[in-house]
């Protein structure tokens, strides 16, 4: 791999990246952000995993996944049994779980085992569709879920663990390594690579440059109205980046408050119903002395939208103002935001476990309340949020600020 001219897609400014060696990760000099990984390895060795991975996803799905004994009571579950249970009475949640947890995962497995062992050329519609399958892949997130839930259950009963359950670790643990290895990036580059010039001395704005912010193609903006890779409209950045933030978060602030106040799961247990909220969880976790699963759902429930949702306008605020002056440490509070977003879906999948698993003990019945549809929501939209930010406005506005204070200066 030869060195090349690249257009950083975080700061919009062109870097000279050297030839690859193992071990070595390529950062921007600018902003920070990675443009090439120390660890790449082949899309074949990438398909050979991820068909390993979706034996053991078959495998685990049918076969019991663990077992529940209580007073004498004793029930055995599959990850298959969800979906029977979920399907009575709360439909929607069930679409939320198949999606994120096997659907999305599927078919980014499948797409990599057909491109890499089966050299399937990918299309358009391929690499878009890989790259929402990428983007919303969650088994991480479910993974850990899981180990909240078992925390949970183990103070209502004996459980104990089962083949399937070491098959999903296993799958789990596959996939997120083919998540890593595998970006969209990846199939994008085999279907059309970029091939613009690019000078080292100005940004890609001021040479007509267009990094499309969906598959990262850099093209001349005055030769094409729209994305040659992906026909996305030819913007230099997001397209009404700002007010579709704005209006995102303002709907994720609505939803913030319902889905705290009001119950996400409602009890029932010897004919006692009671409903607890997201605190109520986090607090039954504190007393079962598990202070620091109680301490990571407080900060992926609680804090992280608020963190997410403040950073953001605080971002919008500071861009409208061109008041930046390091955009380098804004850029990365950015890169966090987008990270950690997911991660707040651990409390929906902790409620889809505990609804599943419990209702099928007989010992006592736990359901969904209306406020985990809402707080879902709440997630969705800050992701959605973030990906309309144009991270890029941050060094618009910085150089921008610059120029205005160069010109004073010279006055």
């Amino acid at each position: 791999m030869q060195q090349q001219v690249v257009l950083c897609r975080s700061c919009d400014k062109p870097v000279l990246l050297p030839p690859y060696q193992k071990g070595i990760k390529a950062v921007c000099p600018h902003c920070g952000a990675t443009l090439r990984s120390g660890h790449l390895v082949s899309l074949h060795t990438t398909a050979i995993v991820a068909l390993s991975a979706l034996i053991l996803l078959f495998n685990s799905i049918f076969v019991p996944f663990l077992s529940i004994e209580s007073l004498g009571i004793y029930e055995e579950m599959s990850l298959s049994s969800i979906f029977s249970v979920l399907k009575t009475d709360w439909s929607s949640l069930l679409y939320i779980f198949l999606a994120f947890t096997f659907l999305l995962p599927f078919v980014m497995l499948l797409q990599q085992v057909l491109a890499g062992l089966f050299r399937l050329q990918p299309e358009r519609r391929f690499c878009k569709l890989y790259a929402l399958c990428h983007r919303f892949c969650m088994v991480d997130v479910f993974v850990f879920g899981i180990l909240v839930s078992l925390v949970k259950l183990t103070s209502l009963a004996s459980v104990q663990f089962h083949v399937g359950f070491f098959l999903g670790l296993a799958f789990s643990l596959m996939l997120i390594w083919c998540w890593v290895k595998a970006p969209p990036r990846l199939m994008w580059d085999m279907f059309k690579e970029s091939q613009v010039p690019i000078e080292l001395e100005r940004r890609g704005i001021e040479q007509g440059l267009v990094c499309c912010p969906r598959c990262g193609m850099v093209y001349k903006a005055a030769e094409h109205q729209r994305c040659p890779r992906c026909e996305a409209p030819a913007h230099y950045r997001i397209s009404q980046s700002m007010q579709k933030t704005v209006a995102l978060l303002a709907a994720a602030l609505i939803l913030y408050l319902p889905s705290n106040l009001y119950p996400v799961m409602y009890t029932d247990y010897m004919g006692s119903n009671q409903g607890s909220n997201i605190i109520d969880g986090v607090i039954s976790l504190w007393q079962m002395n598990s202070e620091v699963i109680a301490l990571i759902i407080l900060c992926a429930s609680i804090f992280i939208p608020v963190f997410k949702i403040l950073m953001l306008m605080c971002l919008i605020c500071l861009t409208h103002s061109a008041k930046i002056k390091k955009p380098a440490l804004l850029s990365r509070i950015y890169r966090v935001i987008s990270f950690i977003g997911k991660w707040s879906m651990i409390d929906v999948f902790v409620v889809i476990i505990m609804s599943s698993t419990v209702r099928m003990s007989g010992l006592l019945t736990i359901n969904p309340g209306f406020a985990i549809i809402a707080f879902c929501s709440v997630v969705l939209i800050t992701m959605a949020a973030a990906e309309n930010f144009d991270e890029r406005l941050l060094w618009d506005n910085s150089l921008e600020n610059k120029a205005q204070e160069k010109g004073t200066h010279h006055d």
